[in-house]
């Protein structure tokens, strides 16, 4: 590789012979547009102050390479074929693109499928006074005189979108237009480079910035193998059949684990490493790209029989109920060596693994690796017909691991939680209809089906958010009821259910996992003593619903 070369441009440079031109091109080792609409604003913001946003790195080649292109990147314009040199953006793609877009204004859709309306990207035009450098640059909705959209500030006809023609107003208009025209952006560019190095490089770089997972490390040394698309193919596969993945990382986690044998005492096999031998075995065997292929294809079914399963046995509605996505990987070893459902020894050894996993975090913290290949190797076993067992290491401790646990910390223990909500069917308080949570995401940051037990508003005088927002108060409840009782205590708004003719009221507690028998807490009328007593009674209640489903023996009792 020759040594690289460095220039400047300004962005009014880059955009007219570059950017419309489609002189871009968006390589297969590259991932796709990841940042969110705030990340987009804070670049730009950065450009109006005239800071430091990095250097692009580029690989120029001809038009040999284009079997290298991305042809749909979704944020960047596609590359134009008919361009004799290809720009190849080894980094800076996340800053091209949001540049680009604040000329172009599309809606377009991130990675996580997040939709961001570049549109929405304006300029503060009166800014906080008492703020010493405050935003300029916001993603929010256009006002007249007070937001304007960027795009139409760096319009060639700028000066007709402007909703006032005062001179003070023009002024800041043409100020912000020529800070962003005249921003010089450098550029590092390299040639005769080979495939390998540029990978090595694109890792060099993005190490030491945006993190860089396991994947993206793999899939830039595979070589002309395009198993960035390949995975991504089977993530939309996955979001289509069943509901949405984030990520692709399970995905070759789970390939790595069936095709590179790992040892049953060490870390799962890297995805550097397997990347470097498929790449090294095609490129001195074109046969093996064959075998690659039908592995891939066993393996991806495999992968969406795992998703199918989980999805319809615990259920598994979404991803925000998987207490680890890694889950996804494992189980997928027992589908690629039996192809066909489990029996009811096979499937009884699986439910124990689910529910142990993710209350006992084991795909996290310390040791989460050596777990992974255990688990990977007792599915392969398991699928062979040979006679194994799951066995969970060290029992949980009710209250630190239950009760302590904060119903919003989105760790695997509380999507477990939530899970085996689920899988109770809760009802409607007043009709004791079945609540829909299909298709309802429950991520930590959607709290749209979550309700306090005990009110919070009630409890923050007495105790701190820890103990009021631990999982043994939270229930599932739709929004009209949680607004229905607002503030009220479960001794007034649940005997208002039980004593209003409803025949119901106890299977819907019972769905709810609440207890609700004449002794229980619900129903005292000290605050503090009752809540006390209630979160014990629903403690117990939860450990013996997570044993009865787990059909295992999970906890210490006292």
């Amino acid at each position: 590789m020759k040594p690289p070369t460095l220039t400047t441009r300004t962005i009014r440079a880059l955009r007219r012979p570059l950017l419309q031109n489609h002189q871009f091109a968006i390589p297969k080792l590259q991932r796709n547009f990841v940042w969110d609409s705030g990340r987009a604003a804070k670049l730009l913001d950065s450009i109006y102050y005239q800071m430091p946003i990095g250097s692009l790195f580029l690989w120029e080649i001809d038009r040999k390479s284009a079997n290298l292109i991305r042809q749909s990147t979704g944020v960047l314009p596609s590359f134009n074929p008919n361009n004799k040199q290809i720009w190849f953006v080894i980094d800076g793609q996340q800053r091209l693109s949001v540049i680009y877009q604040a000329f172009k204004a599309e809606l377009r859709q991130n990675d996580a499928g997040r939709d961001i309306d570049f549109g929405r990207l304006c300029f503060s035009v009166e800014p906080d006074s008492k703020q010493e450098r405050p935003q300029r640059i916001v993603y929010r909705k256009p006002i007249d005189r007070s937001f304007v959209p960027l795009n139409d500030i760096l319009a060639p006809d700028w000066t007709h979108r402007m909703p006032s023609q005062a001179k003070g107003f023009i002024q800041k208009i043409r100020d912000c237009r020529e800070r962003f025209l005249r921003y010089p952006i450098p550029i590092v560019t390299v040639g005769s480079a080979t495939l390998d190095e540029i990978g090595e490089v694109f890792i060099r770089i993005n190490s030491q910035g945006m993190r860089i997972t396991s994947a993206d490390r793999a899939i830039a040394l595979m070589g002309e193998l395009d198993v960035r698309t390949m995975a991504e193919q089977l993530r939309h596969r996955v979001s289509e059949k069943v509901f949405a993945l984030n990520a692709i990382d399970p995905i070759l986690l789970g390939f790595s684990l069936v095709t590179e044998n790992p040892q049953l005492d060490g870390d799962p096999p890297k995805l550097e490493v397997m990347a470097r031998r498929w790449s090294n075995c095609i490129a001195n065997d074109p046969s093996a790209k064959e075998l690659f292929e039908k592995q891939w294809h066993r393996f991806q079914t495999a992968f969406l029989s795992a998703v199918d399963y989980l999805h319809n046995r615990f259920p598994v509605y979404d991803e925000s109920y998987l207490p680890s996505a890694n889950m996804l990987a494992t189980l997928a070893a027992f589908f690629f060596h039996h192809p066909g459902q489990p029996d009811a020894r096979q499937a009884r050894e699986i439910r124990k693994w689910f529910w142990a996993t993710g209350l006992a975090k084991r795909y996290s913290g310390a040791g989460y690796h050596r777990n992974i290949v255990a688990d990977s190797k007792l599915f392969e076993a398991l699928a062979r017909g040979k006679r194994r067992w799951f066995v969970i290491g060290d029992l949980l401790d009710p209250v630190l691991d239950i009760q302590a646990e904060e119903y919003n910390s989105g760790s695997a223990r509380a999507r477990a939680f939530f899970c085996l909500l689920a899988s109770k069917e809760p009802k409607f308080l007043d009709n004791g209809e079945p609540i829909f949570l299909k298709n309802q995401v429950l991520s930590h940051t959607n709290h749209k089906h979550r309700h306090h037990v005990f009110p919070q508003a009630q409890l923050r005088q007495h105790f701190s958010a820890r103990v009021y927002n631990s999982l043994c108060n939270i229930c599932f409840l739709v929004s009209a009821d949680n607004l229905r009782i607002g503030k009220r205590l479960p001794r007034f708004y649940l005997a208002d259910y039980r004593d209003g003719g409803n025949t119901r009221f106890h299977g819907v507690m019972r769905s709810h996992l609440i207890p609700a028998g004449g002794d229980s807490g619900v129903w005292e009328r000290g605050l503090v003593s009752g809540f006390k007593n209630f979160r014990q009674q629903r403690l117990k209640l939860i450990c013996d619903e997570f044993e009865k489903a787990a059909g295992m023996k999970l906890f210490r009792r006292s």
